[in-house]
């Protein structure tokens, strides 16, 4: 094959592969923006007044524009539409924007906003819509390639293919869809939705349950009544003061939680920080890292290859398993069962109201004993050696590679410590040297 049939074989292919991904969604591409190149832009601007009394739902249609919905004290709509068209000359634009109009079409359920784009072969204009309308009007926005910005209504539905979102006040539920753009909501009084990618989302102020699909993007979330639900791969997130329980599905990318409720996450390679936690805590990750301050209830954490550093928890239950990497866990109380192989593990508990169970292969043990404390123990090691640093008598039992240590036996009303592991040495001494 010659090199020139080398080069358009290429050039076919890299055609074939990119008018794929503008038709499947994974390209978000707009000849318009290209067209418009070495144009001038010209603007020109109407307006309209509807009258009440007016139906129970807005509904606006864009393209290529923006959309500002303002609820004010008024009955009335007034509806402002901005045109911004590129010619070569004004004479060329003008005949454009004479031609270009709005259309207001209502029936007993709803006003529509639209305009008569598709009308125009050749459409190298933008379409800006600005409104105002009576507060609390239920308002349904479909746009693209421009801002969508509501405050002070009603139940909302917005939809922005390519576009930024800004959304205050609403009072009612918030639905929302986009990409390519962030979107900012503050003060929203019921429940909300928000379907998004490529993406960042911030989120303060909702009085009601949320629901996020995102991916490749950031979310930050503050004051959030009611329960959260995350599905984010690829999504850095960060949660502070949520109210209700939080579910999230992330993988690869940070979550950081900070004075939230019950949290259930399930992760693959995302470093995890949770503070403050009223309630239960669940994890499963794999391949990062797991910090943990401050939990007040039961503990689960699982995965391969997770570091784990637990600080400050109280529940009636804290399981942990983990492997390669190190776990430590300081100051904390509730029957405890720590699984770790070929890593480390590391144990500062307070004083002891339930069992406490370490069992490890190929992995030392250090135990910091509660200090002037007594509890039955029983450690043995394979292969290893056990270094009582307490005052006290023990038993030692050595037979063929197994040690075995026992301490205040005789204490059955109390809970124990049991430590086991492979290969490896344990280490009890008394107090976590803070």
């Amino acid at each position: 094959m010659k090199a020139r049939e080398i080069v358009v074989l290429v050039l076919v292919i890299a055609a074939g592969v990119f008018f794929t991904h503008v038709r499947t969604g994974r390209l978000d591409f707009d000849w318009e923006d290209y067209i418009n190149l070495g144009w001038n832009e010209y603007t020109f601007e109407e307006t309209r007044v509807i009258e009440p009394p007016l139906p129970p739902v807005l509904e606006v249609i864009n393209a290529h524009g923006s959309v500002e919905i303002q609820g004010t004290a008024v009955d009335s709509v007034t509806f402002t539409f901005k045109k911004r068209i590129w010619r070569r000359d004004e004479d060329k634009a003008r005949q454009v924007a004479e031609n270009l109009h709005p259309i207001v079409t209502r029936d007993d359920s709803t006003l529509i906003l639209s305009t008569n784009r598709e009308e125009f072969r050749k459409r190298n204009f933008g379409t800006s819509f600005h409104i105002a309308c009576p507060e609390n009007l239920e308002v349904d926005v479909r746009n693209s390639y421009g801002l969508v910005k509501v405050q002070a209504v009603g139940k909302s539905a917005i939809r922005n293919r390519h576009g930024e979102v800004v959304a205050s006040d609403v009072r009612g539920e918030l639905w929302l869809e986009n990409s390519y753009k962030p979107v900012e909501l503050e003060k929203v009084q019921s429940r909300c939705r928000v379907k998004s990618r490529h993406a960042d989302l911030i989120a303060r102020s909702v009085n009601g349950e949320m629901n996020i699909e995102n991916s490749h993007g950031r979310i930050e979330l503050q004051d959030i009544a009611g329960k959260v639900t995350i599905s984010a791969p690829h999504t850095t997130i960060s949660a502070e003061d949520l109210g209700g329980p939080v579910e999230i599905q992330n993988s690869y990318e940070k979550i950081s939680l900070v004075r939230v409720g019950p949290a259930d996450i399930q992760a693959r390679h995302s470093a995890i920080d949770a503070n403050d936690v009223r309630g239960d805590l669940r994890i499963r990750d794999d391949y990062a890292r797991v910090k943990l301050n401050g939990i007040s209830g039961n503990v689960w954490v699982s995965g391969k290859k997770l570091a784990v550093l637990g600080r400050s928890i109280a529940g009636e239950e804290i399981y942990v398993s983990s492997s390669y990497e190190d776990v430590e866990l300081i100051d904390f109380s509730g029957k405890t069962t720590v699984l770790v192989s070929h890593g480390k593990a590391s144990l500062a508990p307070l004083p002891l109201i339930a069992p406490v169970e370490v069992r490890c292969e190929y992995s030392p043990i250090i135990l910091y004993w509660p200090s002037g404390r007594e509890y039955p123990l029983e450690a043995q090691t394979k292969n290893g050696h056990i270094r009582w640093k307490l005052p006290g008598d023990i038993l030692i039992e050595e037979q063929n590679s197994l040690t075995t240590v026992r301490a205040f036996a005789g204490l059955a009303d109390k809970p124990p410590f049991f430590l086991s592991t492979t290969y490896s040495d344990i280490r009890i001494e008394e107090g976590f040297p803070r």
